[in-house]
């Protein structure tokens, strides 16, 4: 049988595919208690790599298996698609350098092309993911950049709001200065790195009388930061000495004193309370400092476990800085633009990247005598998780997320997820939730969902919009608009289009024009101060009958003309019926007629129009007079309608002729196709009145941290949304929680904790309630996988040699999911044959000797009493209940073991082999019938327990023993508890005991099995009764008897006859393997040719019978003679005998 397993997995997939598979998987538990699972959102920008195929395949496992189990299991995908990542690689395409270089290249155009970007691998993923096997639903996914996600996490910022969670402070936040933003410290947590460099004393002379011609001894990695020094801190009970050192006076802890090295003199002793107040020189002297500064105060974060037990202040730039500064009321010197360049404080290094400035600062130091030593220092540093450049801790204002104040709630939901590997939660995670920091929550950039958060700027009240809805409700303008739709015309007498250039008079009927008079006098209570008018006909005679009503200006606008017919223009209607290019409703919105417009063209102008004429009036009330489709079109980009909701206004509230009415006013982020884009530029453009001053309020320019649009995902991803009522309680989302997620380890302090985080944040326990967290794909010598070291892996050529199985069984049993992954394709070669090659085999071997006797009954075993038979089926219900017991454990690795050791070496080493007897010469019919029917049974069901891990080579077997449609349509395997037989099991494990210590002892002997040997003597006598077991044992360990005793041993002499037995079933051997190689059928017939001495003839001659029983031969001749051609010829050596032995086939 086909022995290639990517092609057989190939036609699997067609096979899945061509009949809906994995959707009936789903329907067919249309009314079963829902599993939920989440997917982790990847970005499309990058191709996936093996990594990401881990994830996968764990993720598919356990939402396979249950719905084995009987759940529903919908599998919705996610795409990620904002972020740095994203906008890092547009600015590499583009060559952008900068921030400022972005803005001028154009933020709408900017993020269109990151827009476009992130699916540039899209396909890739998508047929990865079907290749592996992963079932996901990829056709209605949730993409993070649309609409209605952002809208969800705009809700739930509100929320937090609400809560009192979200503010803006002035802090000192993790920076890149390459990427020009704030990071969150989950994201910092992503990029530390081990670095050395340099460290450096530094002298502060101080100016205090008692402390004269003496300096302060402070100890710094951030050179850099000295030109931003305000103070110095002490710890106050830490004791501190003046030591004096080559004629200098030096204060530093006394436990620190050693840094002085030999050669020095305490001179005195103090507590460090007695430094405070004390002034210093300044290293680098500003010329306005506007507050008090260079001075010794108190710090309690000061150690003397490093350094010399005084720090070096700079608020602008380290957290506890800015604390300390804050509570000493010291200026934040700014001596660092947000390029990570020094500004022009700093005269001497203005400029220049503040990390290389670091050999010039201390150089500059050196020369001015203030330099004590320099060291270097080995210590983690953080870099940016994307761009890899080195953060820098810098002062300015910001948006956070108070989850400090959720310490505790985060830390009870954490213990309520079941976590695998356990110690995580405790652990990495734990320890991480008991010091969370407040979640530095705004990012200075670009493409990302825009915080939803307005500001007056004329009284700084905030307002924040929690969606479409809150928008909507807000006051845009101070004027007051109504539309009115032209009289009765010629154009509805007619029925013919009738747009610009007007091809025909098409003026008011006296019906439409006596309707309009009508309309103006109840116009007057609306006190319209001017009509706005299309400057077609009938728009127009219908502006001026109004106007002459009111007395009020009349201006024609353009912009509010019919629908451009185009070549259609002038025709009657059913003419341009037949064109059918709007036979379906939503191609008007995109397909224009020849030479004329579409829906988005007239929303377009309509609606630029109707913002146009806002910015020139205030306090006005206006009147727009114009056709039925612009004037519906208006309405519904006034009201931010979707194109259905469009159609369905149209269809049922369409204004009539001569009629009017109130015009709602809202201003909404269209993008240049008009369609709504809450991403910027465009809602930066929306303003609204200001609820307390009534001036505008206007957008805050940042946008939130990306990896919330991930945490958020439950809430914006969910068929039905959470809700909050009047009381502000919130009802949870469905799906909510999930049951089920999975991800590599990094994500502990990514997608794990936002999620944790989002869901403590809106009232509400953990959001997931039982997790795997993988260990990385490193290469094989345990190094991270890179290109610039060549050492990837490229996924496609790994599953196209070996086979998605191979790939899978490989992750699920290498070893333990948490532990990293040392990938080699040895290793994958070895899972292939350790496990897949066996199970095949044995269906191979089960569809080759079963024969048509083999009628397996599907679910029901025969009632077969044979001792092999009972056993097998026994052990297969005990399999059954440790992957069971396993997977509810999500110990995906034990379940794994277990099928591979039961089919290794309870069905193949043992019942298959102890069996091969009864299936290639039965005695009787009922025996090989019975056999078969219970190695049907057997493997059935090994394929259903083997399903979730290995989808294909279990569909393969499934298929061809059963009538059934699918594996994975089956239910998981339940066997009854009578099946199992304890005793039985014991016996069969002390005789298998027994049978490895006698091969141990032929082992030690040298002795092959092959050699018959006389006597096997049994030291118990619990065995003796059970002749079917001391046959398995006689024939396995090949001895002619079995004995009992008070020792267990084994005869190892070799008798002549025994020799010549021995002989024969090598010789044996060696001719099935020709046979095998040549590719023949167990129901072919040979003949078999020698040559060798007189010896071996006479051997020959006396066992020739067993040799034809056992080789299926039909003669047996000397060395062939004449020209027949032989099918296979080798010569062998046996026991020293030469023999040349040729093989024909003959039938």
């Amino acid at each position: 049988m086909e022995l290639n397993f990517p092609k057989l997995e190939r036609k699997i997939l067609k096979y899945w595919k061509q009949n809906g598979i994995f959707e009936k998987s789903i329907k067919q538990r249309a009314g079963a208690r829902d599993f939920v699972f989440y997917e982790g959102p990847p970005t499309a920008n990058a191709r996936p790599g093996i990594h990401h195929v881990l994830s996968r395949v764990y993720k598919d496992v356990v939402c396979r298996y249950k719905t084995m189990r009987g759940f529903r299991v919908l599998r919705k995908a996610g795409w990620d698609t904002h972020g740095l990542p994203v906008e890092l690689e547009i600015e590499k395409k583009l060559g952008l350098k900068s921030k400022k270089e972005i803005e001028k290249h154009g933020i709408a155009k900017f993020n269109a092309q990151c827009k476009q970007s992130v699916w540039q691998y899209k396909k890739e993923w998508e047929k990865l993911t079907e290749r592996i096997g992963f079932w996901l639903d990829m056709e209605h996914p949730y993409i993070t950049y649309e609409n209605d996600y952002i809208e969800t996490l705009w809700w739930i910022i509100k929320q937090i709001w609400n809560k009192g969670l979200l503010y803006q402070d002035y802090k000192v936040v993790p920076y890149c200065p390459r990427c020009g933003t704030a990071l969150s410290s989950h994201e910092v947590a992503l990029g530390y790195k081990t670095v050395k460099e340099p460290a450096i004393y530094v002298k502060l002379k101080m100016k205090n009388e008692k402390f004269k011609n003496s300096y302060l001894l402070v100890w710094t990695t951030t050179p850099w930061t000295l030109p931003g020094n305000a103070a110095v801190a002490i710890k106050p009970e830490l004791i501190y000495v003046s030591a004096k050192k080559d004629s200098e006076v030096l204060i530093l802890a006394k436990e620190r004193i050693a840094v002085l090295g030999g050669g020095c003199e305490v001179i005195g002793e103090f507590k460090g309370k007695d430094l405070l107040g004390v002034e210093y020189e300044p290293l680098f002297p500003v010329a306005e400092l506007g507050k008090k500064a260079y001075f010794v105060i108190a710090g309690d974060f000061i150690s003397a476990q490093e350094g010399t037990g005084l720090v070096h202040i700079a608020p602008a730039f380290g957290e506890d800085d800015m604390e300390v500064g804050k509570n000493n009321n010291l200026p934040v010197l700014i001596t660092v633009d947000s390029d990570g360049r020094f500004n022009a404080e700093v005269k001497q290094w203005a400029g220049m990247f503040v990390k290389d400035a670091d050999p010039l600062i201390i150089e500059d130091l050196k020369k001015r005598g203030l330099l004590f030593k320099e060291e270097l220092y080995e210590h983690d540093y953080p870099f940016c998780w994307r761009c890899s450049s080195p953060l820098l801790y810098y002062a300015k204002e910001s948006w956070f997320v108070r989850v400090s104040k959720l310490k505790d709630q985060l830390s009870k939901n954490n213990q309520k997820i079941n976590w695998v590997p356990a110690y995580l939660r405790e652990g990495r995670f734990g320890e991480w939730l008991k010091e969370v920091k407040d979640w530095a929550f705004s990012r200075e950039r670009y493409w990302g969902t825009p915080l939803p958060i307005w500001k007056c700027k004329q009284c700084g009240k905030h307002e924040v919009i929690g969606g479409k809805e809150d928008l909507e409700r807000q006051s845009f303008t101070r004027n007051k608009y109504f539309v009115m739709r032209h009289g009765h015309s010629l154009r509805q007498v007619n029925n013919r289009i009738a747009s610009w250039p007007e091809k025909f008079r098409c003026p008011l009927t006296r019906e439409g024009m006596e309707h309009v008079k009508k309309q103006a006098v109840r116009l007057k209570k609306e006190k319209i101060n001017i009509i706005y008018a299309s400057d077609l006909l009938r728009t127009r005679q219908t502006a001026e009958i109004v106007a002459e009503k009111l007395g009020v200006p009349i201006k024609l606008d353009k912009r509010l003309r019919e629908l451009g017919g185009g070549v259609f223009n002038g025709q009657n209607i059913n003419v341009f019926q037949k064109w059918g290019g709007w036979n379906d409703p939503m191609n008007r919105f995109s397909v224009r007629p020849p030479r004329g417009e579409h829906y988005m063209d007239v929303k377009k102008r309509v609606y630029d129009f109707l913002l146009d004429v806002d910015r020139k009036h205030k306090n006005k009330t206006i009147l727009i007079v114009g056709h039925e489709l612009p004037t519906t079109v208006l309405e519904c980009a006034a009201r931010g309608f979707s194109r259905e909701a469009t159609l369905e206004y149209r269809l049922e509230k369409r204004i009539g002729t001569g009629e009017y009415r109130r015009l709602p006013f809202a201003v909404w982020p269209y993008n240049k196709n008009s369609e709504l884009d809450f991403h910027r530029p465009f809602i930066d453009r929306v303003k609204f009145l200001c609820p307390k001053c009534g001036e505008r309020m206007e957008r805050v320019p940042e946008v939130a941290d990306v990896w919330f649009d991930s945490g958020a995902m439950p809430f914006a991803s969910a068929s039905v949304k959470a809700k909050a009522d009047k009381e502000g309680r919130i009802k949870p989302p469905e799906p909510f929680p999930a049951d089920y997620i999975c991800e590599a380890v990094d994500q502990t302090r990514g997608w794990f904790y936002t999620l944790l985080a989002a869901s403590t944040l809106l009232g509400f326990g953990p959001p997931y309630k039982n997790v795997i967290s993988l260990g990385h794909v490193l290469d094989e010598k345990g190094e991270k996988m890179s290109k610039s070291k060549g050492n990837t892996v490229d996924p496609w050529q790994v599953i196209e040699k070996y086979g998605t199985d191979a790939v899978r069984w490989y992750f699920y049993s290498v070893n333990q999911p948490g532990d990293p992954k040392l990938f080699a394709e040895s290793d994958v070669e070895g899972a292939l044959k350790k496990f897949i090659f066996i199970f095949w085999n044995s269906y191979v071997f089960l569809k080759t000797y079963g024969g048509k006797t083999a009628g397996w009954k599907g679910n029901k075993r025969s009632g077969s009493r044979h001792l092999l038979d009972r056993w097998i089926v026994s052990r297969l219900y005990v399999l059954s209940d440790d992957v069971s017991r396993a997977m509810e454990k999500y110990d995906i690795t034990l379940a794994a073991r277990s099928l591979e050791k039961f089919t290794v070496e309870d069905l193949s080493q043992w019942y298959i082999r102890r069996s091969r007897r009864r299936f290639q010469k039965p005695e009787i019919k009922q025996e090989l019938r019975e056999a078969a029917d219970t190695l049907g049974f057997v493997l059935l069901s090994l394929a259903k327990l083997s399903a979730p891990f290995v989808p294909f080579i279990s569909e393969n077997v499934y298929l061809g023993l059963s009538g059934g449609q699918s594996v994975h349509l089956e239910k998981w395997p339940e066997f009854s508890a009578n099946v199992k037989d304890a005793k039985l099991e014991e016996d069969m494990r002390r005789a298998r005991e027994i049978v490895q210590q006698a091969l141990s002892e032929r082992a030690k002997a040298g002795i092959k099995v092959r050699q018959p040997l006389g006597e096997l003597r049994l030291d118990g006598k619990h065995l003796k009764k059970n002749a079917d077991l001391l046959e398995i044992i006689r024939e396995e360990t090949n001895v002619k008897k079995i004995s009992f005793g008070e020792h267990f041993s084994l005869d190892t002499e070799i008798t002549p006859g025994l020799r010549e037995e021995g002989f024969i079933r090598e010789l044996v051997r060696h001719i099935q393997e020709m046979r095998k190689k040549a590719g023949l059928k167990p129901h072919h017939k040979i003949a078999i040719y020698f040559s060798g001495t007189d010896n071996f003839f006479a051997v020959l001659q006396r066992n020739k019978g067993i040799i034809a029983k056992e080789t299926k031969t039909k003669e047996l001749n000397n060395r062939q003679k004449g020209k027949r051609k032989l099918t296979i010829e080798q010569g062998v050596t046996i026991d020293g005998e030469k023999i040349w032995i040729g093989v024909r086939k003959v039938g």
